[in-house]
């Protein structure tokens, strides 16, 4: 390929040069101008020099049509070959393309075949927060960090890999949202006890009064709903009992 563009420019230059070669002459001889009482024998010769230089002219032409016929041939060659290997490019990615969608699939798979983790006994340490402040204080910025570190720290637990926590203060209720891809019936039963098993945890919260799960999976290219529950309570002393159940 790269000896092909080094031809073709090869053949442009030399073009340029014959072109630029026979115009000098073509403008040299038009610039003779024989004078008034110039001969018969004069004017012959310099026709006849006019005439030989057409002659030349002509062969040049064709010669330069020749070497752009050439680079022509040789530039088409080249852009097949370029056509021939963006094809077999896009061949290979489509193929790779197809190969990293199988992987994730198959990533997938591994993933909800996992065992999800037991929640600890000991609990996530839902009670080293400040909800009292955050439940007084109006500080998105606060409730968003707590939102966020309490999601990561529920994710194993939960065993899908979008977990989205929301702190509702005006009615103290802690909306919990899971997504994720369908799962298996074990990973799906150890869900629910971890959540009872948060709920319990929760119950040291004095200022939760609610708190809602709801489990999105999705089949394939829809996201429906799974499982939801909610748990609440009169006050910050009782226990937290589930008052609905979807399943």
């Amino acid at each position: 390929m790269i000896i092909i563009n080094w031809i073709c420019a090869g053949l442009i230059i030399l073009v340029l040069l014959v072109w630029l070669y026979r115009m000098v002459i073509n403008v040299r001889l038009q610039l003779i101008k024989p004078p008034r009482d110039a001969s018969t024998t004069f004017q012959r010769k310099l026709d006849y020099v006019k005439q030989i230089q057409q002659t030349k002219h002509v062969s040049a032409l064709l010669f330069i049509t020749f070497c752009l016929a050439v680079g022509l041939f040789l530039t088409t060659y080249s852009l097949f070959q370029v056509q021939d290997q963006l094809y077999a490019v896009n061949e290979q990615n489509s193929t790779l393309r197809d190969d990293v969608q199988v992987m994730k699939k198959e990533q997938k798979k591994l993933i909800n075949k996992l065992p999800v983790k037991e929640y600890p006994q000991e609990g996530i340490g839902l009670q080293d927060y400040a909800w009292a402040e955050l439940f007084s204080d109006d500080s998105r910025e606060k409730q968003y960090a707590m939102e966020s570190d309490l999601s990561n720290k529920l994710s194993p637990y939960f065993g899908l890999p979008t977990t989205l926590i929301v702190l509702d203060i005006p009615t103290q209720t802690l909306n919990i949202a899971l997504a994720g891809e369908l799962t298996s019936d074990n990973n799906r039963k150890q869900i629910k006890d971890n959540i009872k098993a948060f709920a319990a945890e929760a119950e040291k919260i004095a200022n939760l009064t609610q708190i809602t799960f709801q489990l999105n999976v999705r089949d394939g290219e829809k996201q429906k709903q799974d499982y939801s529950c909610t748990f609440s309570r009169e006050n910050g002393e009782d226990k937290f009992v589930m008052i609905q159940e979807e399943d």
